[in-house]
């Protein structure tokens, strides 16, 4: 079994710029598992553990859906998961293009789901993961940092490819590896 997901990487630049946010906010926020720079994506689709011979269809699904240009967008502000009181994960939201973006979700959990996937019950809400909330943390401090980097932005990016990923969880943090590459139109 190979755990995957479906994904869009982003380039260097914008990796660095978000490294360079957690290791501000890092030291008010030290109960959280912090994504490394490297890491950091914007997952499409989480596909949980799939059987090798599925990934073909994966990669069909990829190809029927990725007939639409090349977008842009800029990661934009923080946020956190699912709420204030119950705090679970910390995220840079997005801004751009994001029609193409929900609409190629939005067509890869349809056309999923035909071929025996589970379609995600939540509604997408496109961001980037900094880090997951293990332990209580202050909501006070929290609040003071969402409000601090309600502006926080990155440089645009294009998006131009969908990833599928293997991922292999370690004790020394997550490993993705890229199984299949679909490039947009």
């Amino acid at each position: 079994m190979i755990r995957s997901f479906i994904a869009i990487d982003i380039p260097e630049e914008v990796k660095e710029t978000l490294g360079k946010l957690i290791s501000q906010i890092k030291p008010s926020l030290p109960k959280i598992g912090w994504t490394k720079a490297q890491n950091i994506h914007l997952t499409i689709k989480f596909l949980g553990n799939i059987h090798s011979s599925q990934i073909p269809a994966v990669k069909m699904a990829m190809e029927e859906i990725c007939m639409i240009p090349s977008f842009s967008l800029k990661g934009h502000g923080l946020g956190i998961f699912p709420n204030i009181k119950r705090p679970r994960v910390i995220w840079v939201g997005l801004q751009g293009e994001l029609s193409p973006l929900k609409r190629i979700q939005f067509s890869i959990e349809k056309t999923l789901e035909k071929d025996g996937f589970k379609r995600e019950t939540r509604g997408f809400h496109p961001h980037l993961t900094l880090g997951r909330i293990k332990s209580a943390v202050s909501q006070v401090k929290l609040l003071e940092l969402l409000q601090e980097y309600k502006n926080f932005s990155t440089p645009a990016f294009e998006v131009k490819e969908l990833i599928l990923y293997k991922s292999e969880l370690r004790p020394e943090g997550a490993r993705y590896t890229p199984l299949e590459r679909v490039p947009l139109r």
